[in-house]
This record gives structure tokens, C-alpha cells and sequence, in this order.
């Protein structure tokens, strides 16, 4: 079994965009992820899959707020507007959404009542 907890490290070698920012940024993201997911009903495997992919979502939607355009003595900064909303904003919030849907996903019973 390959131990992927979620650390700044995983989230930056996930995410080469997020290479930059600093590991006790990404850290607040786990955090934030892990509270998010903790008391699902799923094996501990996938929840640090789970936190991984949210933390990496979180922290990219951090990454699109805000560019910076530096030339020479001139800078412009702006922010990134996107037209995808919430988990469907990036690629990693759509895989959480995946896994989320999948992994607990519950057996339902189909009742026609006549």
C-alpha cells in the first residue's frame, strides 16, 4: 500500500501550479479539506484521496484569484474570472466531486405504487 496523506508536498507534486505557494498555505487547505471530509462514511484511503483532491481544488481557485503582471517598472494585477462555478471550477474539484459521488453512493430502492 502507497502512503499518499496529504501533505503541501503531494498537493504541489499534484499540481505543478501550485509549486509556488507556500507549504503552511496548502496546509490550511488540507486542513479545511480534512474537516470537510472526516466523518464520511468511507475507508481511510479514500478519504485522504478525498483531501487531496479538495485541498488541490481549494488551493487553485486561491491560485486563480489573483495575477500578476510585472514588466519592468510596471505591474498590473487582476483577477481571473471563470465561468464554471464551485467544484466544477477546476479539474480537481470535478474528480472530488467523482470520487465523492461515487464512493457514497448509497443502494436505493425503486418503489412503483399502484
Amino acid at each position: 500500500m502507497i502512503d499518499l496523506k496529504a501533505t503541501p508536498e503531494i498537493i504541489q507534486k499534484t499540481a505543478e501550479h501550485l509549486a509556488s505557494m507556500s507549504p503552511d498555505v496548502l496546509q490550511i487547505f488540507i486542513d479545511d479539506a480534512t474537516l470537510e471530509v472526516e466523518d464520511l462514511d468511507v475507508s481511510e484511503d479514500n478519504k485522504q484521496r478525498l483531501i487531496r483532491y479538495y485541498a488541490t481544488h481549494l488551493a487553485t481557485i486561491k491560485a486563480q484569484t489573483v495575477k500578476r503582471k510585472k514588466l519592468d517598472v510596471m505591474e498590473t494585477e487582476y483577477n481571473v474570472s471563470n465561468t464554471a462555478v464551485g467544484l466544477e471550477s477546476t479539474p480537481y474539484g470535478q474528480e472530488y466531486s467523482r470520487l465523492l459521488k461515487k464512493l457514497t453512493k448509497r443502494n436505493s430502492i425503486n418503489l412503483t405504487v399502484i
